[in-house]
Order: structure tokens, then C-alpha cells, then sequence
């Protein structure tokens, strides 16, 4: 029973079906009233709600900045209409009967309750029950012995791991998922534990040494979010499939720190994080698993805030992470809309410090060859998808191999991830060795 309740899905299927049907006879309730004072009162309650919304959002943002960029509107006039949906059925239950009384508290909970299950929708950050209460239908299990490192020896491959590896009849269909610490040793910086994919390949007894995707999470958000709205378990076995067993291994560090942290991927007055992400995560993996340590087979790659943090690495690092995919990411890591506010924050108030440091400026200095990108964003998101177009732009101008996809009815959410995710694969699959 449990299991079945924890899969129920938050974005397709009856569930969401049923909460619509209840969520519109709901507020049909709450508004259904014979005064034409009523009307006037609704229609006014209605506007205000809104009106306050779309003001708290902006100066959230622009005033006292608490998030770097705005909040789709959609999500806004969601949130609005759960607001009206509680003034309304304040007003049913001072000026209705005892039934409108009993029964006005419900209907605002089944609004609320279709509210938030829309802004979830567009984010699609919890798809299913389990995820929104906490729950999986299954426990990661942490990285036991035998799927760590055989021997000390780093291993530098020249040749791509395709011309390495023969598939072997006993071959499993799937990987495996597993979590461990990743110790800030330089860095200093304590995240939560990483999650590991494994793929088939890996699993054999003489396993050869695979190239690596380090996948960085969204904002807020977890390392386990790739598994849980990015459905990554899924699609790397399906890439694995169709290339017989073979495909990266991937790690997913935590260079937040908590739920809500936004270190920027970068070394700031407060976290240490860029050296965390360029230096203590791939000595670790290069220590405790059995991979290429060659860079030109690696890869980064992100979600919204990991994305940013994708094109950070490769743009500073190309010599440790010359190859990255950005789903959705910004334009410049930041903490508030304001570039002189993020500098204030992280680096003292030396704008030119932060400056110096994000993609733009980098792209615009130097040449990266070698380099390949990907770009993704959905075509609902605009802020976003003028994010990518700009920035594949600069990396196409600064020499590296590019492409870019524009997801059609998506916006901020992760089904940009969902429906490129495969193509982006393909596309890093010949410079991270796995095809010719």
C-alpha cells in the first residue's frame, strides 16, 4: 500500500485529475453567491490578491533580494489565486450560512491544494507523493567495496573506451545507484553525500575504465533531485542500452551544502566551492573508482543552478572539465538581480573580482578548441532561453563545438532535462569516448 501511495504521480495520471476536479467545483463554491455585493466583493478580493502577488514577487527580487531572478508569471498568478481562494472563503464564512461556514474551509483547501500542485507542475521538482512527503520506494545504499577502486594505480587512458570493450553475454540491463562522501580536502567545504550512477559496463568483473559526468543539482534542491525530478536512473540506461552497456559514470556532489545554500559554484568570501568542484571532487573520484582520469573523457552538466555551475567549470577549468551540458542555466552565477549586490555578498564589494570570474567575461577572453557544449532551455521559458541562445553564442565564438536545443511547451522546469537529456548525451558521446 505504502509503495503504491509513495509512486502515485503529482503531474499526470488521476491524481492531479481528480484535485482538478475538485479544485474548479471548489471555487465555483467559494464564488457562487446570489448578492451582486458579493459579486463586487469577489471581483475586487480577486485583483487585490493578484496585485499583491505580482508586487511581493517583484520586490523580492528587485528590492530586498532574495531570489536572482524573477518568478515565471504563471507561478505568480497561482500563488494569487490560492490567495483569493482564502480571502473568499473568509468572506463565505463571515457572511454565509452554518453550512458555507463548515464547508468554506474545505473548498479553500482544495484550491490551495490545485495551486500548489500546479506551481509543482511547472517546476516539476516533486513528481510523485514519495518525493512530496519525504519517501522513496526504495533506500540508496552507500558505495560498498566492491564497486570501488581496484588497486591505487590512476588510470590515463588515451584511447577511447569503445576500441577497450567487448560486451560480455551476462551483461545487467540497468546500473546501480549509490551515495558517499566526497571530502572537501583542500577546499574545506562540507556537502551532503553525492550520489553515484554506475552503469552496466562498470558492473562486470574485469570492468574497463569509464569516463565521467559530474551532474550538479538544482537550487534549491539535493544531489538525489537528478534521480528524482531528472529521472536520470532511467535515462542512463536507456543510453547504456542502445551503446551496448556502455556510458559515463556519474557522480552528483553537493557544492550547496543545504537545501537552500547558493555558494555560485564559485570561491567567495563564504565557501571555497569552485576549488571543491575542480579539485577535491575529481581526486576523489579518480581515487575511489575505477575511471578514465583522462579530462578530455569528462564532463559536467547541470540543472538551472547546475548548469550555471556547468559552464562555470568548463569556462575556468577546461583543463579538468573541457565538455559540459547546461539545462536552463542563468546567464552569470549571482545572488540577487543586482551584480554589485552578489559582489557585496561573496567577494567584499570587488565587482571586477566577480566579473572576471563568470562565463561571459572568460568566453570573450579565451579559446577553448577543445571544448565541447551543450545548451538546452525550454521555449515557454524566456529569460532562460535568451540565457542559452546568448551563451551558446560566446562559446561558439570562443572556438568550442556547440549545440543547442530550444524544448518546445517548457518552461523553468525539469522537463527541459527530461526531453534532452538523451540528445545531449549523444552529442558528449564521441569526445567522452563512447562512439567513433
Amino acid at each position: 500500500m505504502s509503495t503504491w501511495l509513495y509512486s502515485t504521480s503529482l503531474l499526470e495520471g488521476w491524481f492531479p485529475n481528480t484535485l482538478w476536479v475538485l479544485g474548479a467545483v471548489s471555487l465555483g463554491f467559494l464564488l457562487l453567491r446570489r448578492r451582486r455585493r458579493w459579486w463586487i466583493f469577489a471581483g475586487v478580493t480577486m485583483g487585490a490578491s493578484l496585485a499583491a502577488c505580482f508586487g511581493l514577487a517583484w520586490l523580492l527580487v528587485h528590492a530586498f533580494y532574495v531570489w536572482p531572478e524573477d518568478l515565471p508569471p504563471e507561478v505568480v498568478a497561482w500563488t494569487g489565486l490560492g490567495a483569493f481562494a482564502a480571502a473568499a472563503a473568509v468572506g463565505n464564512i463571515a457572511r454565509g450560512g452554518l453550512l458555507r461556514a463548515l464547508a468554506a474551509p474545505v473548498a479553500a483547501l482544495c484550491v490551495l491544494s490545485l495551486c500548489a500542485l500546479q506551481i509543482n507542475a511547472y517546476f516539476g521538482f516533486m513528481p510523485t507523493v514519495g518525493t512530496l512527503l519525504g519517501k522513496s520506494s526504495s533506500t540508496l545504499l552507500p558505495l560498498e567495496s566492491a564497486l570501488k577502486k581496484h588497486g591505487d594505480a590512476v588510470s590515463f587512458e588515451t584511447s577511447p573506451v569503445y576500441e577497450r570493450w567487448h560486451r560480455p553475454l551476462n551483461l545487467a540491463a540497468s546500473g546501480v545507484m549509490r551515495h558517499a562522501e566526497i571530502p572537501g580536502t583542500v577546499s574545506g567545504f562540507s556537502g551532503r553525500h553525492a550520489h553515484i550512477y554506475l552503469p552496466p559496463a562498470y558492473l562486470v568483473k574485469n570492468r574497463p575504465k569509464l569516463p565521467v559526468l559530474v551532474l550538479v543539482g538544482s537550487q534549491p534542491g539535493w544531489p538525489g533531485v537528478w534521480a528524482v525530478s531528472g529521472n536520470l536512473v532511467q535515462a542512463m540506461n536507456q543510453f547504456a542500452g542502445a551503446h551496448h552497456g556502455l556510458a559515463p559514470v556519474v557522480v552528483i556532489p553537493d557544492p550547496n551544502g543545504t537545501e537552500d545554500g547558493n555558494t555560485m559554484c564559485m570561491d567567495t568570501t563564504f565557501a571555497k566551492t569552485d576549488t571543491y568542484m575542480s579539485v577535491d571532487v575529481p581526486d576523489w573520484i579518480k581515487h575511489n573508482l575505477d575511471v578514465d582520469s583522462d579530462p578530455r573523457h569528462w564532463a559536467v552538466g547541470g540543472f538551472s543552478f547546475g548548469g550555471t555551475c556547468a559552464v562555470q567549470m568548463a569556462t575556468r577549468h577546461p583543463g579538468v572539465y573541457p565538455n559540459f551540458m547546461s539545462f536552463a542555466g542563468e546567464r552569470e552565477p549571482a545572488l540577487a538581480v543586482s551584480r554589485q549586490e552578489t559582489a557585496d555578498k561573496a567577494f567584499a564589494g570587488n565587482l571586477a573580482a566577480f566579473t572576471a570570474e563568470v562565463p561571459l567575461t572568460l568566453l570573450a577572453q579565451r579559446h577553448y578548441p577543445d571544448s565541447y557544449g551543450f545548451f538546452a532551455a525550454g521555449a515557454d521559458d524566456s529569460e532562460f532561453r535568451d540565457n542559452a541562445v546568448v551563451l551558446s553564442a560566446a562559446a561558439v565564438k570562443a572556438g568550442m563545438h556547440v549545440r543547442t536545443a530550444i524544448i518546445p511547451d517548457a518552461g523553468h522546469s525539469w522537463k527541459v532535462v527530461l526531453d534532452s537529456m538523451q540528445q545531449a548525451l549523444n552529442f558528449m558521446a564521441r569526445p567522452m569516448g563512447l562512439v567513433p
